[in-house]
């Protein structure tokens, strides 16, 4: 009976442990752009967005679109890479498909 009482433990040991270094890991959420740090200019007769972004870490991160099609399908664009501050700019297709998202990704 002791040895499967050392065994749980054991094995909850090894969870916390994993749960610390993922928790660790997930920790440079500061190093991410905030897209309320960000100003947003629409060009949408062209479907294009372009996202100017203040970053104070070099973090990378970009622009990107969910473009849907008028038949329903989604495609994505994404903008540049920026590291740091800058801007980032993506464009739909306006010929065949709409803004349907706009998100910033961080790399």
């Amino acid at each position: 009976m002791s040895g499967v009482l050392r065994a749980r433990a054991g094995a909850a040991a090894v969870a916390i442990g994993a749960v610390s270094v993922l928790t660790l890991a997930a920790q440079p959420a500061e190093a991410t752009v905030d897209p309320a740090n960000c100003r947003f200019s629409y060009n949408l007769g062209i479907g294009r967005v372009a996202a100017d972004c203040w970053n104070s870490t070099q973090s990378g991160w970009y622009l990107q679109l969910t473009c849907e099609r008028f038949n329903g399908r989604p495609y994505y664009v994404r903008g540049p890479i920026v590291y740091g501050s800058g801007v980032s700019a993506a464009q739909c297709d306006a010929h065949i498909s709409e803004i349907a998202d706009v998100t910033i990704v961080n790399l």
